[in-house]
């Protein structure tokens, strides 16, 4: 179909995709197309291939086609996934834009990163990208877009369980703007010892650090208000020596340490 003279076109096979992809000169791909502000000159919407828009729930795991909806996605329920995805789901736009938004697409939205982006960090997803010929696997930490003749099909996301699960999006209400951002904090502890923690925070910057992580993993619990003091110093420090050279807005970085703050705050 045409769109402002811009040809979309309808893929309804992996194979039609592939075709596109190698016949097609800078191709636009597409999923809901909800943060496509403008088109290509040709584009592709995924959005009818059957393979992309299935969930398989496995014991230790979720698999997640590219095109599965936000809204199909909800329908699992809470206690069928991890909490910290199913609260940034429910956090996403209205009713009709999680009908139309796919995890492909909020995955995969350039530039600033979406709200799914800061979960799926922390959750150590992984991504499945395919061409006709190859298959990646990746880890999501590695992920910094789709390479040339690749398409997103499925994101694995393990099924942990985890002790505190804390979600937090910033900035203005059902929409995105340079001020919004996603928050993801996991705690898992053994014997009052926290034995493994994940933090990610994401929007036009991504920061998480292994370092900081390291940092907690192993201490006794309750902490000090002392010990959390000292880790959210050392946070700024690392954020700070991180987005040094980037046009970061500084509100950005107050409200991450105060989320830092606050989930820190929940193991005292």
């Amino acid at each position: 179909m045409e769109k402002n003279n811009h040809t979309v076109l309808i893929a309804k096979t992996f194979q039609d995709i592939g075709y596109h992809l190698n016949s097609v000169h800078a191709l636009q791909v597409l999923g809901g197309g909800t943060w496509v502000d403008s088109y290509g000159e040709k584009a592709v919407s995924l959005r009818s291939i059957e393979e992309l828009k299935t969930i398989e729930k496995h014991e230790r795991y979720i698999d997640f086609g590219a095109a599965v909806t936000i809204a199909q996605m909800l329908e699992m329920g809470r206690t069928n996934m991890p909490t910290i995805l199913y609260d940034a789901l429910s956090s996403i736009g209205t009713r009709s834009v999680r009908n139309l938004a796919t995890l492909g697409g909020n995955i995969c939205a350039k530039g600033q990163k979406l709200t799914l982006y800061a979960p799926l960090l922390a959750l150590d997803a992984r991504l499945e990208l395919r061409n006709q010929n190859d298959t990646k696997n990746i880890p999501f930490s590695k992920f910094s877009g789709v390479p040339d003749g690749y398409v997103l099909t499925q994101v694995r996301v393990p099924v942990d369980d985890w002790e505190v699960a804390i979600f937090r999006r910033v900035g203005p209400l059902n929409r995105i703007s340079p001020l919004s951002a996603s928050f993801a904090f996991l705690v898992d502890t053994q014997k009052n010892i926290i034995a493994n923690i994940k933090i990610a925070f994401a929007g036009i910057i991504v920061f998480r650090s292994h370092e900081l992580e390291n940092k907690i993993i192993g201490s006794r619990l309750p902490l000090g208000n002392k010990f959390i003091d000292s880790l959210v110093q050392e946070a700024e420090r690392m954020y700070s020596q991180q987005f040094a050279a980037e046009n970061a807005e500084p509100v950005l970085k107050a409200q991450f340490l105060s989320l830092l703050q606050y989930s820190l705050g929940q193991l005292t």
